[in-house]
């Protein structure tokens, strides 16, 4: 007789490796963007060809800083800036652009205008239901938060009270979430 555990096992192992067990081809596509200054170039990646096949590129109003995906995963919001990284010049172009991903290729296509940043950023994020845009800057040292319209791209900014301390930021949003965020 077969115990409990074996039994448990055996399922979860043809669960968890249906493919094996049945043969069938590996059919999810994987993407990868990678990008030099304001050009982002979408590839696919051929796992067991071990390739990387360039698709097409979007050139962003500045070079790429940082990039995060909306919750849907159909949106990327990329922030750019023309400033060089560490001690170098300062530029003048600082921007948030969203990029809709299409599901079926991972093809990447701008969607809607970009927004203004007041000075380079250095990371950014979103809430958990991807309401709003949490961008930090660290010439001078802020965190500001832009919502995220209802066509999904990037709008105002959402002010915030006046800071007691600029080492701890308190980022409160429409959508009840309240995101703390240290600078050391």
């Amino acid at each position: 007789m077969v115990s409990r555990r074996r039994f448990l096992s055996l399922l979860a192992a043809s669960m968890s490796a249906p493919r094996v067990a049945f043969a069938q081809p590996e059919t999810r596509k994987v993407a990868l963007y990678a990008n030099v200054g304001a050009d982002l170039t979408h590839y696919d990646v051929d796992v067991a060809g071990a390739a990387l096949i360039k698709r097409a590129t979007v050139t962003l109003p500045a070079g790429v800083q940082y990039a995060w995906p909306h919750v849907s995963r159909r949106y990327l919001y990329v922030a750019t800036s023309s400033s060089a990284s560490g001690y170098g010049p300062a530029g003048t172009e600082h921007h948030v652009t969203a990029l809709r991903i299409d599901p079926a290729s991972g093809a990447l296509t701008k969607h809607g205008e970009a927004i203004r940043l007041p000075t380079r950023p250095i990371h950014m994020t979103t809430d958990i239901p991807s309401e709003n845009i949490l961008v930090a800057f660290n010439n001078p040292s802020a965190l500001r938060a832009y919502r995220i319209n209802p066509d999904l791209t990037p709008g105002d900014e959402v002010k915030q009270p006046a800071r007691s301390t600029p080492a701890s930021s308190r980022i409160r949003c429409a959508s009840r979430l309240t995101t703390r965020w240290r600078f050391w």
